[in-house]
């Protein structure tokens, strides 16, 4: 057993009238902070509770170490408890929590009760089927959903419940969660997540004249779908029964729900069947597809049939989307991956939930190509939560991951490039992550990073990210190795090259905040700028075996755990502080990057435009009509310069 901490916990200090927790770095605009919904976290000092809290802790073997901040509370005793006070009037409820798993791996039940200022409103019923993932000790990291105390370790013990509430909770109302059963078994309570829903789409509002209804139960829903392309074809509030993947065909075709809190896809073919293991998700090539307002859910609780890799249980979303598409208001859950795009040019994903998946989050891999994911949240998956692989198939180029956050990632990362050309991540949020944080790395075969360019990654702020290695399942990754809470790794594939990161801000990493390490291949053009390191178990930067060059400026560290901020910088690797330039983001113009580098300034984003750059006293001193990216402007003086595209869009830009 562990030690527990009996307490209550009453009066938040978060805000005057309620209990909802703030985000630090909402006012920077980093993470999903426009999210609709506020967290109600079921720590002590922000609730009241007649549970007991487990002594936080990153002992893999102890259930709460997957919680937020490593702290929940658990409800033991029938009618145990926990409270708070509502800051908002809200109409949806999302719960996350964890019950045990039976000796089967099927899951356990169990009931709550929600109280609104004192009355009995609602029952909740939890249950732990799609929880509890089990990796071996030694042999194969493919988690399945078997246990075995003695071969296995697990992961994944947290899921989630949302539902729409009978009666909306008032804004400053004491609302709580009771134990209903008469057992001693704990239901562990992580938080609580209050919102508003908005109203339900009706087929009226849908001004599309090209739009058909359809009615449940009155045929086969894929088959529907397959017979309206280019259609906007409505689905109804309700929960539908899905036995097959649903294949869109047709440009322009539109799948909209009445909103993810109405609209419920339920992919039901069993992932134990080897018939119909993969019967499940949406799939689609054709161009300028939209998906909105649904809910997928499905029966599946496992990463593969069979823990083969070969027969993959099937993704949410999966094709490449053509060209033109657009995923908005969808909340993904319990397949394999999230999502896994390939192809795609000008997708855009926004205002989503991929949450509870065995894998993947989102990867726009093989060959996506100027698409964004932004203003999501990614909980609780089971691999990289936003991820780019260029695999052999096809370069990743200029897409970018912005305004999300990743919470409680259980296996490799919040965010991970794998190759490609001029990617970019920023304005992003991880905490909470098992392992690394992000990671920027050539371990997977594919196509390597471009020596056109940089990728970018920058104000990124990670919690409490990476691992000090250790025995699999107590610490350490899935094999017990050590991960920073960046790790960059140029590993066994290709050279790492040409990467960009800067203003990223570390907080409490578990061991070293940066890891930055080499095996066969080489690190080239890495450049680290800005970054603030608050808090390790051991180094800020770990040097391992470290081959190639970097280059870094303005590197703050504060209560480093070892006794100076890096370790012995290997001779292999040259690191050069002066970053010779400086790279300006600009959010309203996502697709702009200048960098100078060596007198050189790279201008990046821009295709078939026309570019002219002038120095501080008007003179022209680069101009070019039609030029393909990157353009690079060559033999600049150091000094301030203005950069011009289109005739009307000026840029400010310093040269060192």
């Amino acid at each position: 057993m562990f030690p527990v901490v009996l307490l209550f916990c009453f009066v938040s200090q978060i805000s005057v009238s309620g209990q909802s927790v703030s985000f630090a770095d909402d006012e920077k605009e980093r993470g999903y902070f426009d999210r609709p919904y506020l967290r109600y976290e079921a720590e002590p000092g922000k609730c009241e509770t007649d549970g007991t809290f487990p002594e936080p802790t990153f002992d893999q073997r102890l259930i709460h170490c997957e919680a937020s901040n490593q702290i929940a509370v658990q409800l033991v005793a029938r009618d145990s408890y926990v409270r708070w006070t509502s800051d908002q009037r809200a109409g949806g409820l999302t719960l996350r929590f964890s019950l045990p798993d039976d000796p089967e791996g099927k899951g356990t039940t169990g009931t709550l009760i929600l109280y609104v200022e004192g009355d009995s409103v609602q029952t909740i019923f939890l249950n732990s089927y799609w929880a509890w993932q089990y990796i071996l000790k030694s042999g194969s990291k493919y988690p399945d959903n078997t246990p075995d105390e003695e071969a296995k370790f697990p992961r994944m013990r947290f899921d989630e419940i949302h539902l729409k509430l009978d009666h909306k909770i008032p804004e400053n109302a004491t609302f709580r969660l009771a134990k209903a059963d008469d057992n001693e078994v704990p239901y562990t309570i992580d938080f609580v997540e209050l919102e508003e829903i908005p109203e339900a789409v009706s087929f009226e509002s849908v001004t599309d004249e090209n739009k058909v209804l359809y009615t449940p139960g009155e045929g086969n829903l894929p088959y529907f779908i397959s017979q309206n392309p280019g259609k906007t074809i409505y689905l109804p509030e309700g929960k539908y029964e899905v036995d097959d993947r649903i294949i869109i065909t047709g440009d322009g075709t539109k799948l909209t729900g009445a909103g993810m809190w109405y609209t419920e896809l339920y992919f039901t073919a069993s992932s134990d069947d080897k018939s119909t293991y993969n019967n499940r998700g949406i799939e689609t090539y054709s161009s300028n597809v939209v998906l909105e307002g649904l809910y997928l859910n499905t029966v599946n609780n496992k990463r593969y049939y069979d823990n083969d890799p070969v027969y993959q249980v099937g993704k949410g979303l999966m094709g490449s989307f053509g060209s033109g598409s657009a995923i908005r208001n969808l909340w993904v859950e319990h397949f394999e991956c999230g999502g896994w795009i390939e192809g795609a040019e000008n997708l855009n994903i926004q205002h989503s939930r991929f949450r509870n998946n065995y894998a993947d989050g989102m990867n726009l891999a093989n060959g996506c190509r100027n698409s964004v994911v932004e203003h999501c949240s990614f909980r609780n998956n089971g691999d990289d939560d936003m991820a780019s692989w260029s695999r052999a198939e096809g370069l990743c180029e200029n897409n970018a991951y912005r305004y999300c956050i990743s919470e409680n990632n259980w296996r490799a990362s919040g965010l991970g490039f794998f190759g490609g050309k001029q990617n970019r991540a920023y304005n992003i949020v991880i905490t909470d992550p098992m392992e690394a944080g992000f990671r920027v790395t050539c371990d997977f075969p594919g196509m390597p990073f471009s020596s056109d360019g940089y990728s970018e990654l920058f104000n990124i702020s990670v919690y409490k990210g990476g691992v000090a290695s250790g025995t699999a399942g107590i610490s350490g990754d899935l094999w017990g190795n050590q991960q920073g809470a960046l790790h960059v790794n140029s590993s066994t594939r290709y050279d790492l090259q040409n990467i960009h990161i800067h203003d990223i801000d570390f907080y409490d990493s578990k061991n070293d905040a940066i890891f930055i390490g080499s095996t066969v291949y080489s690190i080239r053009n890495l450049i680290f700028k800005d970054i603030f390191i608050n808090g390790t178990g051991r180094y800020g930067i770990y040097f391992y075996n470290t081959k190639g060059s970097g280059r870094y400026c303005n590197i703050r560290y504060e209560n480093i755990g070892a006794s100076s901020g890096t370790n012995a910088i290997p001779s292999s690797f040259t690191f050069i502080e002066g970053c010779s330039g400086v790279s300006v983001p600009d959010s309203q113009s996502p697709g702009i990057r200048l960098i100078s580098l060596d007198g050189n300034l790279h201008i990046g984003g821009l295709q078939n435009t026309m570019v002219s750059v002038y120095d501080i006293w008007g003179r022209k001193r680069y101009h070019a009509s039609g030029q393909s990216e990157p353009v690079i402007v060559p033999n600049l003086n150091p000094g301030i310069y203005i950069v011009s595209w289109d005739d009307h869009q000026i840029r400010k830009v310093f040269v060192d």
